[in-house]
């Protein structure tokens, strides 16, 4: 080989280290510069702000993930009932006012041609203050007497709300009854009935329930009697018998006289217009609704017949009490009378010595019986005057008078 040729190949084989040379750096700075192509890592979500969200806040979302190429994403909300929901395909979710319904747990996925990897799912609690209180009853059927029933109360608030269950008879202020989610009476009563609400109140807010009535039904008490006008009754005068009771639904009312098959009247005022001696005996009238009946028994007793006066008994009384007074007086005057007529004695009047106390006058006693009946009245009256002491041989005088009245028809 002349020196040429050797040259050349000495250049050729330069030139050849140099390609390579060039080649090997050019290889190192791509893979210096350039990663190889990869799927997704897993998401990371973000939120802001980060501080409690209250109702009406504006609330982003925001999910980011390595990947080459780029990933797309995608936001789901999890119910709880089936797969999750789609909501958008933004790296960002955003709520310009976020509500109540927006609470729940939240996910977002990142894709790309070489995989798909998910997040895991956030929880967004949104505080907010009760809605309205809704009350249910239990049963919900017609409540009677007795019955075991249940009020319940119930609403949406974050955090969970307290309860206060009031009654309100609409004439002040409503009364507190208990604190608790639900009001229970083991046996409900008549007094039980009324209108009821609740109120649910967190550190956010108060809200109360519209008014619910509960109707109690039972059947009518014992019923009551009253007689008009209250003063005596004579005979031909006229009063109206008044019957009431206690019951719900409203009771109807019947009178009946004893040993009587048929009603006298009907209605709560029963009306005697013309009383007669006819109309004693036992009356009774009879409450009576659906649940049940009870019974109220009145007495009327009028006075007819031989011996009977038409005079009512005050009058009678006062003129009893005028004839006591009249006899009495009768009496004492007639006393007065027989003892100035009567000679005086033989023997000088002793005179009590110094230290002798003379006794004190005998008082004077009228006794008057007074009998309730018609028949005659009979009147004793026992009567002593006061006089100076008697001598020994002095003997006593009592004087019994009977006065006798007899009432006579008119």
């Amino acid at each position: 080989m002349n020196n040429r040729d050797s040259l050349r190949e000495r250049h050729t084989s330069i030139h050849s280290n140099d390609q390579l040379s060039t080649l090997t750096s050019s290889n190192l700075l791509v893979c210096l510069f350039t990663s190889p192509p990869d799927g997704p890592q897993r998401p990371s979500v973000s939120v802001s702000p980060s501080a409690e969200m209250l109702e009406g806040d504006s609330v982003t979302l925001t999910c980011s993930a390595d990947a080459n190429p780029a990933a797309s994403y995608t936001w789901y909300k999890e119910d709880g009932t089936s797969d999750p929901h789609l909501l958008s395909k933004e790296p960002q979710l955003v709520f310009s006012s976020i509500q109540s319904s927006d609470s729940g747990r939240y996910s977002c996925t990142a894709e790309n041609h070489l995989g798909r990897k998910t997040s895991d799912f956030i929880l967004i609690p949104v505080k907010y203050l009760p809605q309205r209180p809704s009350v249910s009853v239990s049963p919900s059927a017609e409540i009677l007497k007795g019955d075991s029933v249940t009020l319940t109360c119930s609403t949406d608030a974050n955090p969970a709300a307290n309860y206060t269950w009031y009654k309100g008879d609409g004439t002040s202020d409503p009364h507190l009854l208990s604190e608790e989610p639900q009001l229970v009476f083991s046996s409900i009563q008549s007094s039980d009935s009324g209108r009821y609400s609740c109120t649910a109140e967190n550190q956010l807010g108060r809200k109360t329930s519209d008014f619910i009535s509960i109707d109690v039904k039972y059947g009518p008490q014992r019923p009551s009697v009253s007689v008009s006008p209250s003063a005596e009754m004579l005979e031909g005068d006229s009063m109206n018998l008044t019957c009431s009771t206690d019951a719900n639904p409203a009771a109807n009312y019947t009178w009946y006289k004893e040993h009587e098959d048929s009603p006298r009247a009907s209605g709560q005022i029963f009306t005697i217009t013309d009383f007669t001696a006819e109309h004693s005996g036992n009356y009774y009238c009879e409450a009576q609704n659906e649940m049940g009946r009870s019974n109220s028994t009145l007495r009327l007793i009028t006075s007819s017949g031989k011996g009977a006066s038409p005079w009512p008994i005050t009058t009678a009384v006062f003129a009893s009490t005028s004839a006591i007074f009249l006899v009495i007086i009768m009496i004492l005057s007639v006393l007065l009378i027989r003892r100035k007529k009567s000679p005086p004695s033989s023997r000088p009047a002793e005179r009590p010595e110094n230290n002798a106390q003379i006794p004190p006058a005998e008082p004077c006693y009228a006794t008057a019986s007074f009998s309730r009946n018609q028949e005659d009245l009979l009147l004793y009256s026992n009567v002593s005057p006061a006089r100076p002491p008697r001598r020994k041989e002095e003997v006593e005088e009592v004087l019994y008078s009977r006065v006798n009245f007899v009432r006579t028809e008119m």
